[in-house]
């Protein structure tokens, strides 16, 4: 009897068991069921928890807490807008609080979307938890989708493909489940019976996809996001899509989070000039040896060609804009008259092809937010540049003073705006350096003859992999945290200058109606005297005609010219202070305009682009990096 009962206990227990172990065993990947050459695909892991950990960011509670209805509403937006936006923002939330919804993305989840005809298909994969597969298992899915629904089952070869009808809302969805997947289609937009093809090997999978193969291929080994698009299978006016045939992102999370964008690139479909920029090696960036570390924002590109990008740019304009491209054109003829150069000849061989530059600050003490920037260029023959720049050093538009810093040569020129607004340039090794401030040049001076004063010496240049002797297309690198409270800084300053603007609109207002009620007493004297000129014209025009009058007729005739005129007179008058008036009230109503449209900027910043700057200052640290090898172009994005 006991063995009996032993047996009926560990039967159940390790058939339990022995299903656990069987959902342990590696799951089946999304790309083994869904269909090849989609337009769209995109997969992310761990998505609820992606998704709690923005919602519960410093960046994710800042952003929540901007008031979208009011900020619609006062940007003029419709009532009816504005209930649909609230509506769907509750229906978004009471979507994501279902415990199943949360179940279900708790693991992976992707999209794929095809091209079906004149229509479209899409599936969306989900990943399974044990809990959830063993309710699927049961078939008590079903009851988490509330009331008021149709549900029926179909099956094909061996699966079970659930419909389900919301009566309610007139939607419906099929969902399939193979091993740990749930696959769902929205109907009539897709068809689960070619998923379970797939699977069954009767038609290819996106893991055989050449395109998609390529893109999975360059991305992170780790990566928890990936996200692939066929641009052949799109039509954009203006667009090579045969060069660029395939687009990617991946991304993996840490503690410097990274998201890879790869464009495939297919250079027989290239024009000749395109070709020649994709060809352009990618370079060991030796600039940042000139950045100091109070630097808060730097770019820099090594593959720049400024004979090619001058004459794209003037062909542009002829096209576009020929007066303006005349207006150039004359300009650039007086420029190389004045300093007896010629750009093309004697300064485009001069310079390379690396350019550059980095901010510190945008100084806002004086009357005009004044940016502390420079901008490097990597010269090529470095005793030609100097012979070129004597040129200008003798023909000077301005004063121009000179300085010996550190055995560095600065020329620089003093403005009138305020403190240390003194623009120069100056030679540091192979680069030409010009600044907005000829502190900035020392700066770099100091930098480029330490290294610990420079931002190689920073810690994100470091972790970002910067200054380690990779090799690059471009680079850029901000300090994320710093620039948004300078923005900050920059919009209080903007807030000012605006908050002016609505004292003056206000002030001329009030000055505006008092002359406007000076206007209006004016035409009523002047109708008062319209009105006395009128009764004794009359008068005298009855005199004439009674032949009463003791007065010479001659006399008569005068006075009645003289008040003609006088009467024409007061009608001008009246007439020229009805057009001042309207003319006033154009001004005044254009004022008015000018302070309404302030007000509401000064709010968007206050209650939309505060926020968001705000939220900012939670990243340290961003920098993006760009590198072409064999037929991918590949742009990093790095955050930490």
């Amino acid at each position: 009897m006991k063995n009996k009962i032993g047996w009926i206990i560990s039967i159940p227990l390790v058939l339990i068991f022995g299903f656990w172990i069987w959902c342990q065993r590696p799951g089946l990947p999304v790309a083994r069921v869904m269909p090849s050459h989609p337009l769209v695909f995109a997969s992310l892991t761990h998505l609820e928890e992606h998704i709690n950990q923005a919602v519960h960011s410093d960046f994710g509670k800042n952003i929540a807490a901007i008031d979208l209805p009011d900020v619609l509403n006062r940007n003029h937006f419709s009532a009816k807008d504005i209930r649909d936006f609230q509506r769907w923002q509750k229906d978004l939330v009471r979507f994501w609080d279902k415990p199943l919804i949360k179940r279900l993305l708790g693991k992976e989840a992707a999209v794929a979307v095809y091209r079906n005809d004149k229509s479209y298909q899409v599936f969306v994969a989900l990943r399974l938890t044990f809990s959830t597969r063993i309710a699927e298992l049961l078939g008590q899915l079903s009851q988490h989708w509330g009331g008021g629904i149709i549900y029926k089952k179909q099956k094909y070869h061996g699966r079970v493909i659930n419909h389900i009808s919301f009566n309610k809302k007139g939607l419906g969805l099929a969902y399939v489940r193979i091993r740990d997947l749930l696959i769902l289609v929205p109907e009539p937009l897709g068809h689960l019976e070619e998923v379970v093809d797939v699977y069954r090997h009767k038609n290819d999978a996106l893991q055989e996809d050449p395109s998609f193969n390529f893109v999975r291929r360059n991305a992170y080994s780790r990566a928890e996001g990936l996200v692939f698009v066929n641009l052949n299978g799109f039509s954009i006016p203006g667009f090579q899509m045969a060069a660029f045939p395939v687009y990617g992102l991946s991304y993996m999370p840490g503690t410097v989070s990274k998201y890879k964008m790869m464009v495939g690139l297919d250079e027989k479909y290239m024009p000749s000039g395109m070709r020649k920029a994709f060809a352009c090696p990618a370079l060991a960036n030796d600039s940042l040896k000139l950045v100091p570390d109070n630097a808060i924002a730097y770019n820099w590109g090594g593959c720049y060609d400024f004979e090619r990008s001058w004459t794209m740019v003037r062909q542009r304009l002829e096209q576009e804009n020929p007066s303006l491209a005349q207006a150039i054109k004359k300009f650039k003829a007086r420029l190389e008259k004045h300093f007896d150069i010629n750009i093309r000849r004697d300064v485009l061989p001069v310079l390379g092809h690396e350019i550059g530059g980095y901010l510190t600050d945008i100084d806002i003490q004086g009357t005009t937010p004044y940016p502390r920037l420079l901008v490097f260029v990597k010269i090529q023959d470095r005793p030609a540049a100097e012979r070129l720049l004597v040129k200008f050093t003798q023909n000077p538009v301005t004063m121009l003073y000179t300085e010996e810093y550190n055995h560095v040569v600065i020329h620089y020129i003093s403005l009138s705006l305020g403190a240390n607004m003194d623009p120069g340039y100056g030679f540091l090794g192979d680069y030409l350096l010009v600044a907005t401030s000829r502190q900035l040049l020392k700066r770099s001076i100091d930098a480029y003859n330490d290294s610990m004063r420079s931002i190689v010496s920073d810690d994100a240049v470091g972790q970002f992999s910067l200054g380690s002797g990779k090799k690059f297309h471009s680079v850029t690198l901000m300090k994320t945290a710093e620039l948004s409270r300078r923005a900050q800084d920059f919009l209080g300053w903007v807030d000012k200058y605006l908050s002016g603007q609505v004292s003056m609109a206000a002030a001329y207002k009030q000055d505006g109606d008092n002359k406007k009620l000076e206007l209006d007493a004016a035409i009523a004297d002047k109708r008062t005297e319209l009105v006395l000129a009128q009764k004794k014209l009359t008068q005298l025009k009855e005199t004439q005609l009674s032949g009463v009058s003791s007065e010479d007729p001659a006399s008569v005739i005068g006075a009645i010219e003289n008040l003609s005129r006088e009467e024409g007179s007061i009608r001008d008058d009246i007439s020229s202070y009805k057009e001042k008036k309207e003319e006033l009230s154009r001004l005044l109503d254009d004022y008015a305009l000018g302070a309404q449209s302030a007000k509401l900027t000064m709010y968007n910043m206050e209650n939309v682009v505060s926020p968001v700057l705000k939220s900012l200052e939670s990243i340290n640290a961003q920098a993006v990096t760009v590198r072409i090898r064999d037929k991918i172009l590949e742009t990093e994005f790095l955050v930490k």
